[in-house]
């Protein structure tokens, strides 16, 4: 039970990172190019945003997917080690296809900020949030 707890709750911590990384992106873009006549961010940089941040996304359902795909045929394997083994393989592939987006995603959140901060278009790309 606390386990089905942990994996709806899950899924809520990861948006609200995701949410405060899309922030600092806008951000970034906002001083870089300027807001729109709506506020929202303008031009390229916010449609970059838009594609980085749905990406992210899809990759993320993607791979629990496979985590539970996986998860489902090493518990219906009934003893057949072939199932197992092949459950096996997608759960570590899951795994280090997790590890790999994770990895791009903080190299390119550095360069990005390492760049905004050395050009002085934006301080902090992670700004802390406000009530």
């Amino acid at each position: 039970m606390t386990l089905l707890a942990g994996l709806l709750l899950l899924p809520m911590a990861a948006n609200a990172s995701l949410d405060r990384a899309r922030g600092g992106l806008q951000s970034a873009g906002e001083a870089a190019y300027g807001t729109g006549a709506a506020g929202g961010t303008a031009g390229l940089a916010g449609m970059i945003g838009s594609l980085i941040g749905a990406a992210l996304g899809l990759i993320g359902v993607i791979l629990v997917v496979l985590l539970i795909y996986g998860g489902f045929l090493w518990m219906t394997a009934a003893g057949n080690s072939d199932q197992v083994d092949r459950a096996k393989k997608i759960i570590i592939n899951g795994v280090i296809g997790m590890i790999i987006v994770m990895s791009a995603y903080s190299i390119s959140y550095f360069v990005v900020q390492r760049i905004s901060s050395s050009t002085g278009l934006s301080g902090d790309p992670l700004p802390a949030e406000t009530e």
